[in-house]
Parts: structure tokens; C-alpha cells; sequence
């Protein structure tokens, strides 16, 4: 733990079930951070040693408060029940005063000032800065239709292969050093579902990530336009509904295609959120 966040409490990760717990009310009004805890909860076992951190205010209870920062390697993800965010300030921007000198951030846009002020006292300069239409699919979709009968005729679907995971590596357009191998991460732990073409070839796939959104969703050139992205989402979110998990997926605000195709499979648009990725400028 760096020496800026050493006055800060850490949550045991086996106690993460009851800071999880505590963002059931309103059920789904914080599905997001829900998962976002539960999936930690779950690589508690998993993770390497210092990789998953919670931390929060010694001077409050989190189990009334609910306020935590998660830092997963280099992401931050956060959040409070609380009507203030003063205590969010303080235990973000301690966590970020000490920590990497290159950071993700993924927040509620209602934190977006927040955020906002600490870059600027700490002295960070923003990389990237995208906003996120937060989706959620409330029923499944319906029933395999005819398209994708034929598909399963030409492909093979099924977890994405461990061994597959640099292939996964080598597409994903937003691989580099901040997300420490976040997709073999998720191909190792979470759920996922890909497409294998008769030479057993991965060509499509969709991944969970530590929010439990559908995230990392890429087809291969020569395999676009046959249906195969929409076939993943919609058998991955059946998948997630079986489990009793709402299917969720952040999207680009300005991706317009994607955003159509999740409308198209009964995904509703419920938040706004920020995606920010950050370094620490010389001094």
C-alpha cells in the first residue's frame, strides 16, 4: 500500500460480500457497482497479491456508508451511498496522490466534479476522456431465429479458450500498459463466449469484465456481416439471465452502431458514466 493511502482502512476482500449487499436497495438503481463488487468478491482467491484493493474512511462505517474506491492494478472503480461525497474525495484522491503514475478511472457521471477537482489539485493530465451510455437488458431477448441457425451450421460457440487469450490481447484497441492483461484476466475468470470457424479459429467474441458488463466485443474482418455479434449478445445475456444477472454493457456515446445494436436486442439506456484514463504529469 503506498504511503498516501496508508492512513486509509482496507476492506477485507472476504468482507466485500457486505459492502455488495448494501447496493441491492433500489434494486437495479445500483446494478452496476453491485457487480462491479461481486465480481471482486468472487477473485478474491484469484487475484495476485496486492492486485485488488478496497479501501475506504477508518473515521466512518462502510457498512452504513458504503463509500469504497476498488483499485483493480491500475483501474479505480468507486462509489457512496452517502448524499455528500466528501468522504469519496478524500479516500479517491488519497488512493490517487500515492498510487500509479498512470490510472483508469470509471465512474458515475454524478462524480464527474469530483473527479474533475482531484485531477487538477493532484496535478494528472486526462489521456482520454469518454463518456459511457450505461445499458441494462431487464428480459431475455427471444429465441434463436433463423440467421442464427445457419450460423451455428458454419461456427462453433463456447467459452473463449485460455489459450486463445493473446489473440484477444493483440485486437482489443484498447491494450496497453494500464490494463495489465485485463483480457486474459477475464477469459481466466469470468464468463465469456467467442466464435470458432471450421479451422477452430477464434473469429468473434464478447468477455465479462470486473463490472460484469459485456465488454471487449470484436469481430474479425473477414466474419463481420453475418450476424455473429449480434448472435454472441444475445446468447451471452441468456446465459447471464439463467444466472439471475441483469446483462449490462457500458458503451462509447458516439458509437452509434453498437449503441443500435444493443437497442435492437432489448438493451435500455439507464445512466450516463465517464471513462477517464489519466497520467501523472513531471513536476
Amino acid at each position: 500500500m503506498s504511503p498516501q493511502a496508508s492512513s486509509l482502512e482496507i476492506i477485507p476482500l472476504e468482507e466485500l460480500c457486505v459492502l455488495r449487499d448494501l447496493y441491492r436497495i433500489e434494486w437495479p438503481k445500483y446494478a452496476y457497482t453491485y457487480y462491479t463488487l461481486d465480481n471482486c468478491y468472487h477473485w478474491r482467491t484469484l487475484a495476485r497479491d496486492g492486485e485488488l484493493q478496497v479501501f475506504t474512511d477508518p473515521s466512518r462505517d462502510w457498512r452504513s456508508t458504503g463509500t469504497f474506491v476498488l483499485r483493480d492494478c491500475k483501474e479505480l472503480f468507486f462509489y457512496t451511498l452517502e448524499a455528500t461525497t466528501d468522504g469519496l474525495e478524500w479516500i479517491l484522491g488519497s488512493v490517487m496522490k500515492g498510487g500509479d503514475i498512470i490510472v483508469s478511472l470509471v465512474y458515475d457521471s454524478r462524480f464527474r466534479e469530483l473527479v474533475d477537482r482531484i485531477v487538477s489539485s493532484l496535478s494528472f493530465a486526462k489521456d482520454s476522456d469518454e463518456r459511457m451510455v450505461c445499458y441494462r437488458q431487464m428480459t431475455p431477448c427471444g429465441d434463436v431465429d433463423g440467421n442464427e441457425e445457419q450460423l451455428q451450421r458454419e461456427y462453433r460457440f463456447s467459452p473463449v479458450s485460455p489459450d486463445d487469450s493473446e489473440i484477444v490481447e493483440q485486437q482489443w484497441v484498447h491494450s496497453d500498459t494500464v490494463f495489465s492483461k485485463l483480457p486474459t484476466r477475464l477469459i481466466n475468470r469470468n464468463p465469456s463466449l467467442g466464435v470458432y470457424d471450421t479451422k477452430d479459429r477464434l473469429v468473434a467474441w464478447c468477455l465479462i469484465d470486473q463490472t460484469g458488463s459485456l465488454a471487449i466485443f470484436q469481430t474479425m474482418p473477414d466474419h463481420r456481416r453475418k450476424g455473429l455479434g449480434r448472435a454472441i449478445i444475445k446468447r451471452l445475456s441468456a446465459e447471464l439471465h439463467a444466472k439471475d444477472q441483469l446483462p449490462q454493457a457500458y458503451i462509447v456515446e458516439s458509437n452509434a452502431a453498437s449503441r443500435r445494436l444493443f437497442e435492437q436486442l432489448g438493451f435500455s439506456a439507464v445512466e450516463l458514466w465517464y471513462w477517464t484514463k489519466l497520467h501523472k504529469r513531471e513536476p
